[in-house]
């Protein structure tokens, strides 16, 4: 695992609980988003003579500069990235104070470009609109996978081309950044301009409450001593299960020790089984490593169909609520789901949960990391001043780092007064190492990373990887092929 000195998100959430600067106060719900009524503030006063929160920024005065932000998707989406209103929300304020720190600091107005609204598919809107020769904004946000696919048709900017991002600072992921990075190329941002990829990172919760009925201690020391493993938690969940209702059979009535949906979304990224390589030339290959590949999966559909695991069928539509409704009601020791989960759900119930990183698969590997999800950003060819483009851009990810981090944290952690340094601690785990896949990006849902999708929601569940990577070879190594060419077309 990669290590650096420096003060992280979650450290900073611990420094400023402890001098007073965020609220304790329960957390309630929204239509939209969580909702609080907790006074709110930029947290940046307390945190700005530090080191790792100092840019490298010029000085400017960009004379009014408008940087236009087509953010696409719900207003729930949106307003992870942008709010120009103050509404209570200690999350959304945090987002409103991150614009107008930014606006105030370079003299620059930041809106939400027209093109955010249009009711037709926007990312084909921003794709029309580029070829057209438009200049309709100056980022773009929208689904991952889409924007990916689009992004093949050389209609983004190159991110390294863009003056002022320094990505040797915190907010930035070093490791998505290496796995988005193809031949000195990226065309897709993601970083703490939005926090929909904190919120979309994947976790392992935990609950404490059952762990303290069944005599278990919490497995922090075990993530420290590098022991935190899939074998490890497979011999707690076993201990898990009751059969609840009596009725001899396994239901959504009974406890367990891990339950999972039928999606198993960022369950691979943690393990490096990237199939979609770069030799040292940065050109693109396919390669399964079918034996540590067959080795997770196998160690997951333990979890799951062992003694202690229940998989909620696809067959409902409603699979995710049933599976919060056991984790929620204190009946799973284990659920791995995204931070927005502890938000949206857990904060709204009495559940005492903790959280963990997704555990090894051996001991001697080097270290604990995370799967995650986002919308990324993309700067369209048509932008007319990379200079400023930059300055903001770079400002932006630096306050959403010190700003919208913390407050989003404060609000996932509410519920763990006595362990939150420890919590905190395996946030910044997890953050500090999150992986965004670039297998999973440009796959187009037909790479591995889907692949438990076809062999756990099978009529009868299986483990054959090999089976699964020889049917699916041909069509796998002609799309890297593709995205090879492209790539190598546009080498400098």
């Amino acid at each position: 695992m990669k290590t650096e000195t420096r003060m992280t998100a979650a450290a900073l959430l611990v420094l400023l609980l402890a001098a007073g600067m965020l609220s304790c106060a329960d957390a309630g719900t929204a239509e939209t988003q969580q909702t609080t009524s907790m006074e709110t503030e930029p947290v940046t006063e307390a945190v700005t003579e530090d080191p790792a929160f100092r840019d490298s920024l010029p000085d400017a005065d960009l004379n009014g500069y408008q940087y236009r932000m087509a953010i696409f998707g719900t207003d729930i989406q949106r307003i992870m990235t942008f709010n120009d209103d103050e509404d209570g929300n200690i999350v959304n304020d945090a987002v409103y104070h991150k614009i107008r720190t930014v606006e105030e600091r370079f003299n620059t107005d930041i809106v939400l470009a027209d093109i955010s609204y249009l009711e037709e598919d926007q990312i084909a809107a921003l794709k029309k609109a580029v070829i057209a020769g438009e200049d309709s904004c100056e980022i773009a946000q929208g689904h991952d996978v889409n924007t990916a696919n689009v992004s093949l048709e050389g209609l983004f900017v190159n991110i390294y081309d863009i003056p002022h991002l320094d990505f040797s600072k915190p907010w930035w992921f070093p490791q998505t950044l290496e796995s988005m990075t193809v031949a000195g190329q990226m065309y897709m941002m993601f970083n703490n301009i939005s926090y929909s990829n904190l919120a979309q990172m994947r976790v392992m919760y935990f609950n404490k409450t059952l762990m303290q009925a069944l005599d278990m201690e919490y497995p922090y020391q075990m993530v420290y001593d590098g022991t935190w493993t899939l074998d490890a938690m497979k011999q707690m969940t076993a201990a898990g299960y009751s059969d609840l209702n009596g009725d001899g059979t396994k239901d959504e009535g009974d406890q367990y020790g891990y339950v999972n949906m039928p999606n198993y979304y960022g369950m691979l990224e943690p393990f490096h089984v990237e199939p979609y390589r770069k030799d040292s030339s940065g050109a693109l290959y396919y390669e399964v490593n079918l034996e540590k590949t067959t080795a997770i999966v196998e160690k997951f559909y333990d979890l799951i169909f062992g003694e202690g695991g229940y998989l909620v069928p696809r067959k409902y539509d409603d699979y995710a609520d049933r599976v919060y409704k056991i984790v929620s009601e204190g009946r799973s020791m284990f659920f791995y789901g995204s931070l927005d989960t502890a938000v949206q759900t857990f904060s709204n119930t009495d559940l005492v949960y903790g959280v963990l990183p997704m555990p090894k698969l051996n001991e001697s590997d080097d270290g604990y990391y995370g799967g995650a999800f986002d919308r990324p950003l993309v700067v369209p060819t048509t932008v007319q001043n990379l200079e400023n483009l930059g300055i903001v851009t770079e400002a932006l990810n630096a306050e959403g780092y010190k700003q919208v981090y913390p407050a989003y944290y404060e609000i996932a952690m509410k519920t763990r007064y006595a362990d939150q340094t420890d919590d905190a601690k395996m946030m910044d785990i997890v953050h500090d190492n999150v992986i965004i896949s670039f297998t999973y990006l440009f796959g187009d849902y037909k790479s591995i990373f889907n692949m438990m999708w076809d062999l756990f929601n099978a009529s009868k569940p299986t483990t054959n990887v090999a089976s699964w990577c020889a049917r699916n070879e041909k069509s796998q190594t002609k799309r890297v092929e593709k995205l090879a060419e492209f790539f190598e077309e546009h080498r400098s």
